[in-house]
């Protein structure tokens, strides 16, 4: 793989307070590359030629990950595909579990979230079974269904505080009536280069929501963007290279500890990038797949990494 060198003069492309956030260039750009093609946004990744045979060239074509998950996807399981984008994951998973399982595509850009609901039926035709559906919400919040959100918001629209304060009321009803993803009723999540695009302050949720949702020995199975060491703030600001799954790459050994904490067990870097993908103000981004079990109901106590399992060390 080629190694791409990029630099972030100051002023030249660092967000100001006047620019987007982080979310709005992250929705905003793959909105974009739903329509077309933006091949920024990947990773060179091989896929089992078999299984993209029943995909459409569309989704494809503007898929944008940096590994595949979805080896560690076994048959009948119940899957969710978290941050599934155009849909390419989510079907070649549907493959995997067959007519006995289930896959549950996540995600809240609209415009991704159509591309991959409109090829649903031709998948299932050319498999022989429909066992994929495509979800709207956010990947650290996967208890409140934006879709049913939606509904609510057009019976009664927002026009005050008063009507403010009862959407919230709302958003907590429906996650404890109609929760997205129920407790414990996961077996497998795969993700493909999507955790680094939430924003720092969710990110603890957003492991939570992963743990709270896979059942007793499920297994997290995630591909994503690493560094090799700390991002800078003036880095993290900057809404091109995060919504680009550069900038928000979590440090390599604190995205394997973020596992650990949320409680999960036998956590496993099981692909790794030789060679890094971009080097920017010289740090080396690269993409791995970790592999984490989740153990008995009760949330382990497991230890910190020592320095011999950081992006140096021999277990990586």
């Amino acid at each position: 793989m080629n190694t791409k060198a990029v630099t972030s003069p100051a002023g030249s492309c660092c967000g100001t307070a006047t620019g987007p956030t982080a979310e709005e260039a992250v929705r905003s750009r793959y909105a974009s590359a739903a329509r077309e093609t933006e091949t920024a946004l990947c990773c060179s990744v091989a896929y089992d030629a078999k299984r993209l045979a029943v995909i459409p060239h569309e989704i494809i074509e503007r898929d944008y990950g940096c590994g595949d998950p979805t080896p560690f996807v076994r048959p009948g399981d119940v899957v969710v595909d978290l941050g599934s984008g155009g849909g390419k994951v989510a079907y070649i998973a549907a493959q995997i579990v067959g007519a006995a399982g289930r896959v549950i595509g996540v995600d809240c850009n609209l415009e991704m979230l159509a591309l991959a609901r409109r090829h649903r039926e031709t998948v299932a035709e050319r498999l022989g079974y429909a066992n994929v559906e495509f979800r709207c919400g956010m990947i650290q919040d996967l208890q409140l269904d934006l879709d049913l959100l939606a509904a609510e918001l057009a019976r009664s629209p927002v026009t005050d505080q008063q009507s403010w304060l009862d959407l919230r009321a709302t958003e907590e009803r429906l996650r404890r009536e109609r929760p997205m993803i129920a407790d414990a009723s996961v077996d497998c999540i795969v993700s493909n280069c999507v955790l680094n695009l939430v924003r720092q302050q969710d990110r603890s949720q957003l492991f939570a929501e992963i743990f709270r949702v896979l059942r007793s020995g499920g297994r997290a199975a995630i591909s994503d963007i690493v560094a090799s060491e700390d991002v800078s703030a003036e880095l993290r600001r900057d809404p091109e290279l995060w919504s680009g799954c550069v900038s928000g790459a979590y440090r390599e050994d604190r995205f394997v500890q973020a596992f650990e904490q949320a409680g999960f067990r036998e956590v496993e870097i099981v692909q790794r990038q030789a060679e890094p993908w971009q080097v920017v103000g010289g740090i080396e981004f690269r993409a791995v797949t970790v592999l984490a079990t989740k153990g008995t109901n009760q949330v382990l106590s497991l230890p910190t990494l020592g320095t011999g399992c950081g992006p140096q060390g021999s277990c990586c």
